[in-house]
């Protein structure tokens, strides 16, 4: 039986905003990816998905306090993002070992967010952005790149993209 390694849990983060650190260990979200499905008949209706066609993306942080990091995530422009997150993972002979992960994503804010203030808590702030690019590396490999702007959804290492742009 062949043994699959086991991905564990997240053991740290951080947050670049336009090349500048801007947070540590803070919840996120990445985006979903989903295409748009179109409706055929077959044997009744079936919904197929088209990856040439996406839905909205969107990526959240979630930041503790308020500060120049959150204001630099919620710059009502395009930013450049990139998280870098590692994960602890288990080898067939209980060895584990740390694997890095790096998301670099453009997105606009789409809100400011409410800031919660309770005396004696820290305050907890969701930053929302509407993400154009999204691309996902773990342990230096590429995942996917999804470019709504320039046409691209690629997925491991195949342009789904590529035969329609090379019709119009």
């Amino acid at each position: 039986m062949a043994f699959v390694d086991i991905y564990g849990a997240i053991v740290a983060n951080t947050v670049y905003v336009n090349n500048t650190l801007v947070a540590k260990d803070v919840e996120a979200t990445l985006p979903e990816v989903t295409p748009v499905a179109a409706d055929i008949e077959a044997m009744g209706t079936m919904s197929l998905p088209i990856w040439q066609r996406l839905d909205n993306m969107e990526l959240t942080i979630t930041k503790i306090g308020v500060d120049k990091g959150l204001r630099a995530m919620i710059t009502p422009d395009t930013i450049s993002l990139e998280m870098r997150f590692v994960q602890s993972v288990t080898d067939a002979n209980g060895k584990t070992t740390q694997k890095g992960c790096k998301a670099f994503l453009k997105g606009i804010p789409s809100k400011i967010p409410g800031i919660a203030l309770t005396v004696g808590e820290g305050s907890s702030n969701e930053a929302t952005f509407t993400v154009t690019r999204y691309q996902l590396y773990v342990d230096g490999e590429e995942l996917f790149l999804i470019d709504r702007l320039a046409g691209i959804v690629k997925v491991n290492g195949v342009d789904y993209m590529s035969a329609t742009n090379s019709l119009l």
